[in-house]
Formats: structure tokens, sequence, C-alpha cells
């Protein structure tokens, strides 16, 4: 399955276009799913021709692989800039960050997280959701060696940093796929809070 765009867009206006296509691509795949999607309607949601889209994307399955491109991208830009830098605060507060992060306001609006979850592999573009959980352990990895020394000296930071991007995202795809409202539930985030707190705890 061909799910790379045909040339990428470089002007501004092409940029525009691209642009709207995608988004109206988002609009409708949250609207009617992958099955009912078609270039089409894409096209004439973003209000360009059939052959305009088709400049830039073959099929309809190098249009969900661009939403896709974009949720990723996005999710990573508000990892990036929630993340680093945050002030001296508490092990317990800074997981909770990461925890707010990654499991509940992570930019990412949880029917769009559905539609990642169920595309990306079905489209073959799991390597995009693959950088992004790269890039998440890589942040909690640097984070939970800021606080160090408030961690059992035993735990190995790296494996930890995995373990908790691995226990936040489960958490994140079963409620996307099972109950997409649940993502915002504080009480999840504050259960998962605790649990990774005490494994991570000197006196654990």
């Amino acid at each position: 399955m061909d799910v790379k765009p045909r040339k990428v867009a470089r002007q501004a206006r092409a940029k525009v276009t691209t642009d709207a296509i995608v988004e109206a691509s988002t609009q409708l795949l949250l609207e009617r799913g992958y099955d009912r999607f078609t270039t089409a309607r894409a096209a004439e949601r973003a209000g360009v021709s059939v052959g305009s889209l088709y400049q830039y994307f073959p099929n309809k399955a190098a249009l969900a692989a661009a939403v896709i491109d974009r949720a990723c991208e996005d999710f990573i830009l508000a990892l990036d800039e929630a993340l680093p830098g945050r002030p001296r605060i508490t092990l317990a507060e800074c997981i909770r960050a990461i925890v707010d992060v990654i499991l509940v306001s992570h930019q990412l609006a949880p029917d769009l997280h559905k539609i990642v979850v169920d595309l990306a592999p079905r489209i073959g573009v799991a390597d995009k959701t693959d950088r992004v959980s790269r890039r998440m352990a890589e942040a909690i990895e640097a984070i939970l060696r800021m606080h160090a020394d408030e961690i059992a000296p035993a735990i190995d930071l790296a494996t930890a940093a995995t373990i908790i991007e691995t226990l936040l995202v489960a958490l994140a795809r079963r409620a996307a796929l099972a109950d997409p409202a649940s993502l915002r539930d504080d009480v999840i985030a504050g259960e998962t809070t605790e649990m990774i707190t005490r494994y991570l705890a000197v006196d654990r």
C-alpha cells in the first residue's frame, strides 16, 4: 500500500492547499470513519479539485497517513513544550505532569487518538506511533534524571522510563478504544501517578 505523498509542498500556496486537504481528511475521518472516507469527499471538503488532491496524495491511505503524521507531530510538540525546563518540583509532582501530558491533556482529542491507534497499523504506518513512543520515553528519562536523588538507587532510569511510557500508552490506547471520555478522568490520572511514584520511591 502506497502511503507516501506524491510530492512535498514547498511553496506557501501549495502548503495552504495540502494543509486544507489534511484538515478536511481529519474532519471526515472523525465524522465517517476510514471505510466511508474517500478522496473525492476530502477534495470537496477542502475546496480543491480531485486532480489537485492527487498531485500530492495518491490514495485515501496516503491521506490517512498524513492525518496520523500530523497528529503525531502535534503530540511531540506538545510534549516538548510541556515537559522540558520545568521548575524544581517534587518527584510526585513531576510524575503527575508526565501523566497529564501523556494521558490526560496531550492535545490529541480522544476521537482522533482512536483513529491514530486504529489506523496506524492497518495502513502500515505504525513506525509513526513508534517514533512518538520513543520520544516519550526519552522525555520521561530526562525528567527522571533530574530527580535521581528521589528515586531508589537500584532502579535503572532508562528502563523505568520505558516501563512508565508503556504503561501510560497502554492506558491511553485502551481508553481511546473503549471509552475516549475516560482519558479526562482525574481519578485515573491520580491513581496512575500514585502507582508510578511508589514504584520509583526510595522507601518503597
